[in-house]
């Protein structure tokens, strides 16, 4: 089954309660938007997140007026360039903190895929992922890549978790 991010709070307890039911079973898919109510402060460790898949960068909105005062500071302070690199902080740190939902303990684990073009071409943004997870990033230019490259993972995943 398929679950999404409710729009109202009083809705998240009962889509949540159903996902865990139904990740533990059979395995379910919950789409959730970066920034977004499930994407902080809720832990989706070992079999509750075994995949995370991010589309698109996450920009700050720049039509938020706080945003755009925040970046008319910087630029006047420091420079646009300042600006943007703030800008992209703030983008990669929306993807992060999505990644870490998953992946919550020295054992867990889970398929990272980031499904835009700027994660192959922008050094900024694969610079920007966790340390610990660059040495194992792969840049794919198709779906047949991305299906190759995570079949070898699953298959160390099944063989570590089994010993």
């Amino acid at each position: 089954p398929v679950f999404v991010e409710p729009r109202r709070t009083n809705e998240m307890e009962r889509i949540l309660s159903q996902y865990r039911a139904a990740a533990c079973e059979q395995g379910a898919v919950l789409l959730c938007v970066v920034g977004g109510k499930l994407s902080e402060g809720i832990n989706f460790n070992d079999d509750l997140g075994r995949v995370v898949v991010v589309v698109g960068l996450p920009f700050p909105n720049s039509a938020d007026l706080e945003y755009q005062e925040k970046m008319r500071f910087l630029a006047e302070r420091h420079g646009s360039s300042q600006a943007q690199e703030h800008s992209k902080l703030v983008c990669m740190k929306g993807v992060n903190q999505s990644i870490g939902r998953a992946i919550r303990h020295r054992n867990d684990y889970a398929a990272v895929v980031l499904l835009d073009q700027r994660y192959v071409s922008a050094a900024w943004a694969v610079g920007g992922l966790p340390a610990w997870m660059r040495p194992s990033y792969r840049a794919c230019r198709d779906f047949a890549s991305v299906m190759r490259e995570l079949g070898p993972f699953w298959a160390a995943m099944r063989s570590a978790s089994s010993s």
